[in-house]
């Protein structure tokens, strides 16, 4: 049964009982709205033996309410059904910040507009290969001048190969490693450890040229072509 139906039957009966215990006669009038909001309003006018009014209930919905009131030495009754509604609201980000957090993402995947990477003017600088930019100024400066303060040339090749398994690098900055190694062996070695780390070996292919024997500068450019 309704929530609603039954505070009125409650009602009726309720003031029904003080109206017989009282010896009153009663008139009431019910009217129910029970669609979008449900209500009730029940008046009662209850005439006692001295003529003097009885009872007043009012029942209003939307949760039911229940007003009595009782005249004769009866107690004031108030019931109360409140009912909350929650919302969830979804915060939407002001157009300016969306606009600043989307510029970061694409800052993140293209790279900073500018970067020196040691070596002039080096297209490659801003270029990514497997997520990774290459190598910037100061890495770049401390890795270059590492080898070629050694004498070396092995413990060179060993120093060159440890670090180019962990960094990338630009086309300009590989041609200068390559210059380092004068054994033309050695040099195809370090470039067979460097060129899958190159970020744009496209612009490595006239390499070749730095290797005297042709089957070693034929070697090379399969490689760098793969």
């Amino acid at each position: 049964m309704n929530p609603l139906v039954r505070a009125v039957l409650a009602s009726s009966l309720f003031v029904s009982s003080v109206s017989f215990a009282q010896g009153a006669e009663i008139n009431m009038q019910v009217d129910v709205d029970d669609q979008d909001m449900p209500g009730a309003r029940i008046h009662v006018k209850a005439s006692g033996p001295d003529g003097e009014e009885g009872a007043t209930v009012k029942v209003r919905g939307g949760g039911a309410r229940m007003d009595v009131r009782v005249t004769g030495g009866m107690t004031t009754t108030e019931t109360h059904t409140e009912t909350r509604t929650e919302r969830n609201t979804e915060y939407v980000a002001p157009v300016r910040e969306r606009e600043v957090r989307e510029r970061e993402v694409r800052e993140r995947e293209s790279g900073p507009s500018f970067r020196d990477c040691g070596t002039g003017s080096d297209e490659g600088c801003t270029t990514r290969r497997d997520g990774q930019l290459p190598m910037d100024a100061s890495t770049w400066s401390g890795f270059y001048q590492s080898l070629k303060s050694e004498p070396n040339e092995i413990v060179r090749e060993e120093k060159a190969e440890k670090m180019l398994k962990r960094v990338y690098l630009t086309a300009a900055q590989f041609g200068k490693v390559l210059d380092l190694f004068p054994n033309e062996i050695t040099r195809l070695d370090v470039a067979k450890v460097a060129v899958p780390h190159v970020v744009n070996p496209q612009h490595a292919l006239g390499f070749s040229s730095k290797w005297r024997n042709s089957i070693s500068g034929s070697e090379y450019t399969d490689l760098i072509t793969e």
